[in-house]
Formats: C-alpha cells, structure tokens, sequence
C-alpha cells in the first residue's frame, strides 16, 4: 500500500479541502482497498495533514472568505438602501420642480410687501438653540387683501419691513402665493437635488464596490 508522491499529493489535497469520501474513493480506485481499509487509510492520513502549514492556511482563507461574503452582502443591502432613498428624494425632486413650474407657468404676477416676520427656535447640533425669521408678505388682488408667510427660513430677515417683492398667485385661489425670488422658487428643489444625487451616487457605489 505504497502511494507515490503524486497520489499522495492529491490526497492530501482531498483531505484539506474536506472532501474526505472522494479521498475513500480514491483510495479504493488507485490501491484496490476494501472500503473499510480506504477509510482507516484516509483517517490515519487525516490527522497527518490537519497538522500540515497547507490546512492551516486553507482555513485561514476560508473563514476570511465566509466573512467577505457576509460583509458583501451587507454592503449591498446598505448601498441598495441609499440608493433607495436617493431616489425618493429625486423623485419628490422632481414632483416639486414641476408643481413649481406648472404654477408659475398660470400664475398672476402682483406686487407684495414685508410686513412682519414670523418666528421660530431651530435645535442646533451642540445642543444649542437659533432664532429663526419667516418673512411675512401682505399683498391684494381685485380688491381684497391677503397674507402670505415664506417657507423659507433664516437666522437673520431676507428682508426688511416695507420692501416690496413679486408674488405669484393662483387666480383661481388668491390665498395661493409663492415669492418670486430664488431661494423661496428653488430652495427645497436645491436641498433635494443635492441629496437625491449624494445618496443615490454613495448608494450605487456602495452597490458595485461589494
């Protein structure tokens, strides 16, 4: 039962990998052993090649191997997550973009003034506290007249009380106003976009790198 130093290679290969019932097999094939002889055989060889450089090193690589797989896979999940929210927030993007548009494309155009400012506390990271100004806008259309309070908040007044600004209206509903300005028009659809495309751009990364 002399094996040669090829056989006894490939077995040894067998045996690292676990595929102890191949190494029974072949055993039996290559020497002719009874079933009971291949299996004492391939035990006895079994615990010669456990204690090899060559096995020590396969189950290195092979628990490294299991946690990449387990960590890709979170990868995945994270960046199918992000990508996820990117694109929500793209779409309500783009749903505000053209609620906007389509406003103004029906509006009336009249003129506004500053009355007032409304207030509010906004929570800082440190823990802190802002005083916040919404800009207050008086404005009248066929003889009535009518309040609106920006949606867009600062630390400090955009304006100051008595300017004047273009207001667009719904003439259908005159209670309906957006300022005509940039920040009051674009601001959310900034805010939106940008983090729309950040999350989606991480999000796809993510994906891809694992």
């Amino acid at each position: 039962m002399t094996l040669t130093q090829e056989q006894k290679k490939h077995l040894e290969t067998l045996l690292i990998a676990g595929e102890e019932l191949e190494a029974v097999r072949y055993l039996q094939d290559t020497l002719g052993l009874s079933a009971e002889e291949a299996l004492q055989l391939t035990e006895k060889l079994d615990k010669t090649v456990e204690q090899s450089p060559a096995a020590a090193m396969f189950k290195t690589m092979k628990h490294g191997s299991k946690h990449m797989m387990k960590d890709s896979k979170v990868g995945k999940w994270v960046g199918g997550i992000f990508m996820f929210f990117g694109l929500v927030m793209l779409g309500v993007c783009t749903y505000i973009f053209y609620t906007n548009y389509t406003f103004a494309q029906n509006a009336v155009v009249v003129k506004g003034e500053v009355t007032g400012f409304d207030t509010h506390y906004s929570s800082d990271d440190d823990g802190g506290s802002t005083l916040m100004y919404s800009s207050i806008f008086k404005y009248e259309y066929q003889g009535q007249e009518y309040e609106h309070t920006s949606d867009v908040s600062s630390s400090s007044p955009d304006y100051d009380e008595g300017d004047e600004v273009e207001i667009l209206i719904d003439p259908n509903k005159p209670s309906k106003a957006l300022v005509n300005e940039f920040w009051d028009r674009w601001f959310v659809i900034v805010i939106l976009g940008f983090m729309g495309t950040m999350f989606t751009g991480l999000g796809y990364m993510a994906f891809r790198l694992f």
